[in-house]
């Protein structure tokens, strides 16, 4: 995620020197021209960039990803995810490279079922940690996550995160099946807002200096094709 913010410097520097050319004749017109053109020139470096790593992540999170069901009823929205570093603040983040944050597409996050996305053994549970108002940011630095549970895999871990305090109703070493209840979204953890994020990884807590991501892909049934979301895809 560093491209943005060096090309925030680099907009501003050409916005200066343009700027300077209006008012200063020594650089003039010419300096102008030189400006657009180093400004169209930056544009055209993001675009590729962005193309670039948008192929990337493509490419890894089609490596056996674990296929997830829905682990939430009626309709929602990935909000942060996908392949488009633009419109998926999890990129940066090693553990979370393959992560998503869901929104329901009407009404409230706050306070929805969630249940088990894919069969397992519940390896983490944190039950916790304190909720933010609703519709208000939460910073928990010690506990990004918030309240969250793990589920063993043959493949990795899947975390579901930012969960309501109190509401977890499973415990390590439990088995749970495919749409067995596990909690209530919340607005723990570090957050803009309610909503359940979802991603997988290489171990079974909370551990982003050292956890690798894994992907997920989601499928409707047992019989559909996985699908990797992008922003603004309805889960």
């Amino acid at each position: 995620m560093r491209l943005p913010n060096s090309r925030a410097i680099f907009v501003l520097a050409i916005a200066a020197f343009g700027f300077l050319a209006i008012f200063d004749r020594r650089i003039g017109l010419p300096g102008m021209i030189v400006a657009a053109v180093l400004f169209a020139g930056i544009e055209l470096w993001q675009h590729f960039d962005y193309r670039r790593i948008s192929q990337q992540w493509l490419k890894a999170a089609s490596l056996r990803p674990i296929v997830l069901r829905s682990p939430l009823e009626g309709q929602w929205q990935v909000s942060s995810g996908g392949p488009d570093p633009r419109h998926n603040h999890h990129a940066g983040r090693q553990d979370q490279y393959f992560g998503y944050d869901f929104v329901r597409a009407s009404g409230d996050s706050f306070d929805q079922p969630v249940v088990a996305p894919v069969a397992g053994m519940i390896a983490h549970v944190e039950n916790r940690q304190p909720d933010a108002a609703p519709n208000e940011p939460s910073r928990n630095k010690k506990r990004p996550l918030g309240n969250y549970v793990s589920i063993e895999t043959p493949r990795g871990y899947v975390i579901l995160a930012h969960l309501k305090q109190g509401s977890i109703t499973v415990r390590v070493g439990d088995t749970v099946a495919v749409g067995h209840p596990l909690a209530r979204s919340g607005n723990s953890g570090t957050t803009k807002g309610a909503h359940l994020h979802v991603h997988g990884q290489d171990q079974p807590s909370e551990n982003a200096d050292a956890a690798q991501g894994v992907p997920i892909a989601f499928a409707a049934n047992e019989h559909a094709e996985p699908l990797l979301l992008e922003y603004g895809d309805a889960l």
